[in-house]
C-alpha cells in the first residue's frame, strides 16, 4: 500500500532550504499542495497587517512534496 503524499512549507536559510513550520512543536504537513501555499500567503498577510512584511521576501518560501 502507498504513502499519500504530504506537502511541507520550507523557508530559504543561508544556502539551504528547511522545513520550520510546525504545530505543537512537531513539523506542520500538509494534505494538498493548495493548502500549503494558503499558510505562505497567510502568513505573509499576518506580516503585512504587522508592518513588517517589507522585512520578508515570498522567494525564500516553498511547498515541497514529502513521503
Amino acid at each position: 500500500m502507498s504513502q499519500a503524499t504530504r506537502f511541507e512549507v520550507q523557508t530559504y536559510f543561508h544556502g539551504y532550504w528547511e522545513n520550520c513550520w510546525t504545530v505543537d512543536d512537531e513539523p506542520q504537513y500538509y494534505d494538498t499542495h493548495d493548502e500549503a501555499m494558503a499558510d505562505i500567503y497567510e502568513f505573509f498577510a499576518d506580516l503585512s497587517r504587522a508592518g513588517i512584511a517589507q522585512s520578508y521576501q515570498l522567494e525564500d518560501y516553498r511547498v515541497v512534496p514529502v513521503a
